[in-house]
């Protein structure tokens, strides 16, 4: 969603207005119709707990010198939220349904057992009210439609204190736990399989919750294939044990389908990419793009950023037929430099267009995760537009001063 030129410039204007005249309560806004991207590292740590820094940056790679920093110490109500530089699937940053809130979730001052999740406004404010104990789980990421009702996601963790669940802001507990853990290996009257407890990241398209995970669910010698992209439940469940299908991918371990899949974008009821970071032969990392067509879905193909071994973050822009998409590109270590990419797609297409490297990480920083950057709330143009009146009153009663 992209702000008109002259909204976007009275809204500029009113947030600086606002922040001048709030002490600086507004210093670092998002810009509208810009991307924002979770940077983990404070330029001297090479693998440890580290900082999480949103960072902003143009559709065109260049950055607006706009950051945010999540706090790393527990202050008042909210909670510290880092990260680890050196877990590659963790860190993923998700814009709301509403499109007002960015939300990611990290370690607490515990990394050890303490999840905290934060939620950042188009302001720049931060809430990090949010913390509970998930033992030994990797917080992956976490997703929300207005502000307060969250869904997470993570791996196992130690006794399945992780999988999805969904709990609401402010929260001291984990939520109720979507996912079922292995489940059994029959299905439900709908023909859908118990949600693994290992899931990775979810997202929300057409008021549905997905997810995706590198795992199968089930005993015996007939375990039910969730290695892909699958629906979680129907709608946006808030109540335990859900069961699921795959819409994209399934297949054995290593089979070359999605092997290892992370982050995925919905374009259209027909079109969805795929990142993947599988480096197994056969490999099936890359961006992956699939079709349906003649009712069921196939992989049209899988392209790979130049240097990198595969992608993890992932969000896109729809324009009538035309995709922007912005990924995040996954490197031979965890701790290596990698890149904010672009690519430019339609909806049908059939080929693979070719990458455009945006940004690239400095050293001893990763980039993680990437979203497009969160709205304002109508009410804070109007309160800029307030204080716009109210300054040019001054100035008017100044110049009449001046003229006396």
């Amino acid at each position: 969603m992209r702000m008109p030129a002259g909204r976007h410039q009275l809204w500029t204007v009113a947030v600086a207005c606002l922040a001048a005249c709030s002490g600086g309560a507004f210093a670092a806004p998002f810009t509208p119709g810009t991307i924002v991207v979770s940077q983990f590292g404070d330029g001297v740590t090479a693998s440890g707990t580290v900082p999480i820094t949103l960072r902003e940056f143009t559709t065109g790679g260049s950055p607006t010198g706009v950051s945010v920093t999540l706090p790393t110490a527990n202050t008042g109500s909210n909670y510290a939220a880092v990260g680890a530089n050196s877990n590659t699937g963790i860190g993923f940053l998700k814009r709301s349904v509403d499109e007002k809130f960015l939300t990611i979730i990290g370690y607490g001052t515990n990394a050890s057992a303490s999840r905290t999740i934060a939620r950042v406004d188009s302001l720049g404010a931060v809430d990090t009210t949010t913390q509970f104990s998930a033992a030994g789980t990797s917080p992956r990421s976490v997703i929300t439609t207005t502000g307060t009702d969250l869904w997470w996601s993570g791996d196992t963790g130690s006794g399945s204190t992780g999988g999805i669940r969904y709990t609401t802001l402010g929260s001291t507990s984990s939520g109720v736990a979507l996912a079922q853990g292995i489940g059994g290996s029959g299905s439900n009257a709908s023909g859908q399989y118990p949600v693994p407890y290992n899931s990775r990241v979810i997202g929300v398209f057409g008021d549905q919750l997905y997810g995706s995970a590198a795992v199968s669910v089930g005993p015996g010698g007939a375990p039910y294939s969730f290695r892909g992209v699958f629906n979680v439940g129907s709608g946006l469940p808030t109540t335990a044990n859900q069961y699921g299908a795959i819409i994209v991918g399934g297949g054995t371990a290593n089979s070359g389908v999605i092997d290892s899949p992370w982050e995925f974008f919905i374009a259209s009821p027909t079109t969805i990419y795929v990142a993947d970071d599988d480096t197994t032969a056969p490999a099936s990392a890359g961006l992956q793009k699939w079709l349906f067509s003649s009712g069921s879905w196939s992989k049209v193909w899988t392209a790979t950023p130049s240097g990198a071994t595969g992608m993890r973050g992932l969000t896109g822009i729809v324009t009538g037929s035309s995709v922007q998409l912005f990924g995040i590109t996954a490197m031979a270590t965890g701790t290596a430099a990698n890149d904010l990419v672009a690519m430019s797609d339609t909806l049908g297409g059939q080929s693979a267009p070719s990458f455009t490297t945006l940004a690239t990480a400095s050293t001893n920083y990763v980039f993680r995760g990437v979203a497009l950057a969160p709205v304002p709330e109508p009410s804070s143009v109007v309160l800029g537009l307030l204080g716009l009146g109210g300054l040019a009153a001054v100035a008017r009663r100044a110049g009449r001063r001046r003229r006396f």
